[in-house]
């Protein structure tokens, strides 16, 4: 992963994710993955914090982060890089799998989420990149706008690939 890519005034940034940080990834993705997780499978905060400890590796997740945001959060100045999500990405050779990605709430709708997807993207290169997204997640409308297709699913999911054109 480049790491680094443009966003409205502000520079993301994209870190391979070190041990430090899985409290901050199990965090963000109850909060972000709680609500539709309910929804879609009646899972609790426990089960999703569980199935990510289960599930997720370390080594294949990136924090995603934001510099010279518009604001200072407590405890922050102005430009301080401020952790926002993660996206955890398997190399299956052939393609690319999106295992997880997560934005935290208070950071959703603001491009963050879309600016990480597009480096990602353009990282990928020719590869394809493939994801699963549950049909009632606002997610899977991002992931048509950035070009994604349905390629398959059941009835609470859509498996989703991106291949550049």
């Amino acid at each position: 992963m480049r790491g680094r890519g443009q966003l409205t005034g502000a520079r993301l940034g994209i870190r391979r994710a070190l041990a430090g940080d899985r409290p901050f990834l199990e965090d963000v993705h109850v909060a972000a993955l709680g609500p539709v997780a309910l929804v879609g499978y009646g899972w609790t905060a426990e089960r999703l914090r569980a199935q990510f400890r289960r599930e997720v590796a370390l080594e294949s997740c990136f924090v995603i982060s934001v510099s010279t945001w518009p604001y200072a959060a407590p405890g922050h100045a102005p430009g301080d890089p401020r952790d926002t999500g993660y996206i955890s990405i398997l190399d299956r050779g052939a393609g690319w799998y999106i295992d997880a990605f997560a934005i935290a709430p208070s950071f959703q709708r603001r491009g963050i989420g879309q600016a990480a997807m597009r480096v990602v993207l353009d990282d990928a290169g020719a590869k394809p990149v493939r994801l699963n997204v549950l049909r009632t997640n606002r997610a899977r409308e991002l992931y048509l706008k950035l070009g994604f297709r349905i390629v398959g699913g059941d009835a609470q999911r859509e498996v989703m690939e991106w291949q550049r054109a």
